[in-house]
């Protein structure tokens, strides 16, 4: 049998891949997070007893950490694809990371001189930076077993973005609780949380999602 005519006995039988569901899955992964998260805070923090007379506060913090996820969200589903650059995706995360520390220089700017270290810190220890990662860790956690089946190949970046991505879906379950309504507090320690998170998953990523 010639070359030119087994090669046409193979093309015969080739069908389209089936494209896999990755975004239906992802959007399923991070639904299911969040519901986790805030079934976690029902059950151990209890939301803040104020919260149906500060809703506005609440709401924009909630939106807040809603909008350092979206960021992560974009570079997540690149790195689930292998191969493909990276391109401005990690350009929007540094440039979120660059508005929070704006944010906070200006409104740290307009506090009287003698409350700026209460509205930077909230009076006491940031509580959040051990509750936003509990809270985001179902997340994480469905994350990783979803990001194991697309075979990255960038593991510590991968797992990064895993945790990044998951804090900020846990700051979105916390800030119904977080007493602390500074515009500072948030855009400064909401971060580092993230952050947080996003060294954990690096941490744990490089080793869970080996293939």
């Amino acid at each position: 049998m010639k070359t030119e005519h087994l090669v046409d006995m193979l093309a015969r039988g080739v069908e389209p891949a089936a494209r896999p569901r990755w975004a239906r899955r992802l959007a399923l992964s991070v639904a299911a997070g969040l519901g986790a998260a805030l079934l976690l805070l029902a059950i151990g923090l209890h939301v803040r007893p104020d919260i149906g007379t500060a809703p506005v506060p609440v709401m924009l913090k909630a939106m807040f950490s809603a909008a350092a996820a979206a960021v992560m969200l974009p570079l997540l589903a690149r790195l689930m694809r292998p191969g493909r650059p990276l391109g401005w995706r990690v350009g929007a995360v540094l440039g979120f990371v660059a508005l929070a520390a704006l944010a906070t220089c200006i409104a740290l700017a307009s506090a009287a001189p003698g409350e700026r270290m209460a509205a930077w810190t909230g009076g006491g220890f940031p509580w959040c930076l051990v509750l936003v990662p509990v809270l985001g860790a179902p997340a994480a956690a469905l994350l990783l077993w979803l990001m194991r089946a697309a075979a990255p190949t960038q593991l510590t970046l991968a797992g990064a973005a895993i945790g990044a991505l998951s804090g900020g879906i846990g700051a979105m379950a916390y800030s119904m609780y977080c007493p602390v309504d500074s515009v500072a507090f948030v855009t400064t320690w909401y971060v580092a949380a993230i952050a947080l998170s996003a060294a954990l998953g690096a941490i744990i990523g490089a080793r869970l999602l080996r293939w």
